[in-house]
């Protein structure tokens, strides 16, 4: 008959089933969660950055002036490129020109186009701006990968505390009372039980020399 499996064993499937568990739960809700929220809120912040700078090229074109240096100092101070088109008579209803922008997000390159600008003589230009939202992915992918690694060495060390507290607590007691019983089966010497440091242990200990005083008494 097949010896049944240790508590030992058991005990070492069931941390890890739960620190696998705990391992592919994360991985399964976190990554996406984390990063769809880090690049919808990079995209939010590009749209905000867009319309200011959309403003300001509407007042410049308005007023008459050269909007290649303002141009240059905004792609300088918010990190992105900015195109001004002259565009065709005909090409765009006037409609259009009180339109709200569009934007398209092509991984991590965000083109956003505004409406069209207007300046004295009503001729319209078309700005599109281009954002690179790697940045906020690279830090989001390391905010993912950070987290993922303190999940599986926290789990790793919580699994590893609880098997050597049961282990040392109950395993190995339970494994000197078995030495200490099949030595009493094997000997007339006097029973002298292992010192324990659990008062259940303790107990059985306490139970197994009474018993066998008890039977020593009766032969």
């Amino acid at each position: 008959m097949p010896r049944p499996p240790s508590v030992e064993s058991r005990l070492i499937r069931l941390l890890a089933g739960i620190a696998a568990v705990a391992v592919v739960g994360v991985l399964a809700l976190v990554p996406y969660r984390l990063y769809a929220r880090d690049i919808r809120h990079a995209e939010v912040q590009a749209h905000r950055v867009a319309t200011v700078a959309h403003t300001a090229l509407s007042q410049a074109v308005a007023a008459g002036q050269d909007v290649t240096d303002l141009a240059n100092r905004l792609q300088g101070i918010a990190d992105f490129e900015v195109r001004l088109r002259k565009m065709e008579p005909g090409e765009i209803e006037p409609s259009p020109t009180r339109s709200r922008g569009s934007s398209e997000l092509d991984g991590t390159d965000l083109t956003y186009t505004a409406a069209p600008i207007l300046d004295a003589q009503g001729q319209a230009y078309l700005t599109t701006m281009h954002f690179d939202l790697s940045p906020m992915k690279r830090e989001s992918v390391r905010l993912i990968v950070d987290l993922v690694l303190a999940v599986v060495l926290g789990s790793g060390l919580f699994s590893a505390i609880v098997y050597l507290l049961i282990r040392r607590s109950l395993v190995q007691p339970l494994n000197d009372v078995t030495k200490t019983v099949e030595e009493i089966a094997d000997s007339s010497a006097p029973v002298r039980m292992p010192d324990f440091q659990t008062r259940e242990l303790s107990a059985l200990a306490e139970a197994i020399e009474r018993a066998c005083r008890a039977r020593s008494a009766e032969t």
